[in-house]
């Protein structure tokens, strides 16, 4: 990444500290993480994300079993249309399983980014800024 670009993103690289921060505390009180697929999975923990984490793509009725032992889960899922309807089917489907819901995180990163980032796995290129 260019200098000048460094230092225009750098309050979003700190606010992606502090989300990935909020993350690690959450998940160690029993949070887990929901997001699309596989590729947003591997940025979030190249972000040095350490909790539990599950996509979309492997949610099944033995991962909706292992939820329940979950405090919560966190949706991250995109910031595009599909990302916006799969967050709003999740967190009725898990919410009416009695499961909380937080998708604080996911509001806070759309407007953290300005709209420029709509897909979680495009956060990947800030991995060695994080680590």
């Amino acid at each position: 990444m260019k200098q000048n670009e460094q230092k225009r993103l750098a309050p979003f690289v700190d606010f992606l500290s502090d989300l990935v921060a909020e993350l690690n505390t959450l998940a160690s009180e029993g949070w887990v993480v929901l997001v699309e697929g596989p590729r947003d999975a591997i940025a979030l923990k190249g972000l040095g994300y350490r909790g539990s984490l599950i996509t979309i793509s492997t949610v099944t009725r033995s991962t909706a079993q292992a939820l329940k032992k979950a405090t919560g889960v966190i949706i991250m899922t995109d910031m595009d249309r599909e990302g916006r309807q799969l967050a709003a089917r999740y967190a009725r489907k898990l919410s009416h399983d009695g499961l909380q819901i937080s998708l604080i995180q996911r509001k806070r990163l759309l407007v953290a980014s300005g709209g420029v980032f709509r897909h979680v796995e495009n956060l990947s290129r800030f991995a060695d800024q994080l680590t």
